[in-house]
């Protein structure tokens, strides 16, 4: 082969490897089991070259909930990835049938070595210096941290106040939250992404200023449910295996549970073909309990969602990938003596 030919395909081949996408992962950690997948399956990507893992922020008060995502991160061979927790004062705590659990059987150092830095200011350092707008947030809990980032003021981090600083910066934000075309459960109780904490999460809807996508949960999420083949783990050496275990025997359900965080993470980083239907005309609205209905207008062009597949028959082979990335051993190995 001569030189040019051989140059052609050199330079082809380096516009087929797509750089890493960096990732902020914004979750709650305590409600429900689905985040301790998403967070695991973000790891794995990582460890195949998908994502660059740039943190991991706290939506709530649970005290266990940071000290979980530490161990998590350091089963994942990344014990040193910063955690941000919840901004300011809307944060709620909810109850965990499993936090406690993760936190105290597996290694973390999380109250002893780890930085203690509000989400909100750590959004900023790490956004600041990128040279793109290329990073992609990902939340499956309350929008708690990111209503409180986008009223950020300057500081020495960056000129820019925090909504300009999303706008600069960040080039995709995809919401776990909540049923579509509408949630119309006609009672107050605080649950799901939207309803915990409804100012933040209207502020955040109606201020975003770059692509937002809205991933659904309710029956779209179900169709896709796993942890059947998690539980089979053993739960000593894998703290996604004692995660599900935990909430499946303290709430009293199982075998399996929805993935409507894991899909979230799927769309981020892999979009949407070939499964997810999307629907990009029109913008979502919540009222006052948190509750939200996609209207066609006003039509947002930065708003669109996916709460269908295109063929439901596809259900089975997505609920089998997650589950495999789930229980994807790290790119480090399993840890010695467990």
């Amino acid at each position: 082969m001569n030189t040019p030919s051989l140059l052609l395909l050199c330079v082809l081949a380096a516009r087929c490897v797509a750089a890493p996408l960096p990732v902020i992962f914004d979750t709650d950690m305590d409600s429900d089991v689905d985040d301790v997948a998403a967070l695991a399956q973000l790891h794995v990507m990582a460890d195949r070259g998908e994502v660059e893992l740039l943190a991991v922020m706290v939506s709530g008060h649970n005290e266990w909930s940071a000290l979980c995502i530490d161990a998590l991160n350091t089963f994942h061979g990344r014990p040193d990835l910063p955690i941000g927790l919840v901004s300011g004062k809307r944060g709620i705590r909810q109850h965990s049938h499993y936090a406690r659990e993760v936190a105290k059987a597996f290694p973390q150092d999380f109250r002893e070595k780890h930085e203690q830095i509000e989400a909100a200011a750590l959004y900023r350092r790490l956004l600041a210096p990128r040279t793109d707008r290329d990073v992609v947030i990902v939340s499956v809990g309350d929008l708690t941290n990111l209503a409180a980032l986008l009223v950020t003021k300057p500081d020495a981090h960056s000129p820019l106040d925090g909504r300009a600083l999303v706008a600069a910066k960040v080039a995709h934000y995809v919401c776990m939250g909540s049923r579509y075309p509408a949630e119309v459960d006609p009672g107050t109780g605080k649950w799901g992404n939207f309803r915990t904490d409804p100012d933040s999460t209207r502020e955040v809807i109606e201020r975003w200023p770059t692509m937002l996508t809205f991933t659904g949960g309710g029956d779209f999420a179900d169709a896709m449910a796993i942890g059947r083949q998690i539980v089979k783990l053993d739960p000593k050496v894998w703290p996604v295996s004692l995660a599900y275990r935990s909430y499946f025997e303290k709430t009293k359900t199982g075998p399996v549970r929805h993935t409507a965080d894991s899909i979230a993470v799927l769309v981020a980083v892999r979009g949407f073909a070939p499964w997810f239907k999307v629907v990009e005309r029109g913008s979502n609205h919540i009222d006052e309990i948190g509750r939200n209905a996609w209207r066609e207008e006003p039509d947002a062009s930065n708003q669109r969602y996916t709460s269908e597949l295109i063929e439901p028959s596809d259900a089975p082979k997505i609920a089998a990938l997650l589950e495999e990335l789930a229980m994807t051993p790290p790119k480090t190995g399993l840890p010695a003596g467990r």
